[in-house]
């Protein structure tokens, strides 16, 4: 089975844009504050994360996974609020994943997330991504 990666275009403030779908990946003004809004604010992860018990696992499903801009932050927040030993499963699919080298240059924008980029990237494979939260 062979993959279709997404084509990109990169505009002034290089923030990508998807050549398929003549479409944003996050919004042009502040990707990083739409995601905190609309992903984690409206789902309430801050709260369902604190009540996590020892032990417990959240998980969470998403498509369309596109930059890991939702991914990032999730597990940004998770690393704050959840308790040390409960865990965080993140399963997202996406039809156009980007390159790793498209992928970096993305979330580049947001260096408070170089970290978890990094290990993202790390743990990247051709086919899937899949990041078990819990040992990073």
């Amino acid at each position: 089975m062979s993959i279709t990666y997404a084509r990109l275009e990169w505009d002034d403030q290089g923030q990508p844009l998807s050549s398929t779908y003549n479409d944003v990946y996050f919004s042009r003004l502040s990707g990083l504050e739409e995601t905190r809004y609309v992903f984690l604010q409206h789902n309430q992860l801050a709260e369902r994360f604190a009540q996590l018990k020892a032990g417990e696992c959240m998980v969470i499903g998403e498509t369309g996974f596109g930059t890991g801009l939702n991914f990032l932050c999730t597990w940004q927040l998770f690393r704050q609020q959840a308790a040390h030993s409960s865990r965080l499963h993140f399963i997202s699919v996406e039809k156009s994943p980007l390159q790793p080298t498209d992928l970096w240059q993305a979330l580049s924008l947001w260096p408070e997330l170089d970290d978890l980029t990094q290990q993202l990237l790390e743990n990247a494979d051709v086919c899937t991504i899949c990041v078990n939260a819990s040992n990073l």
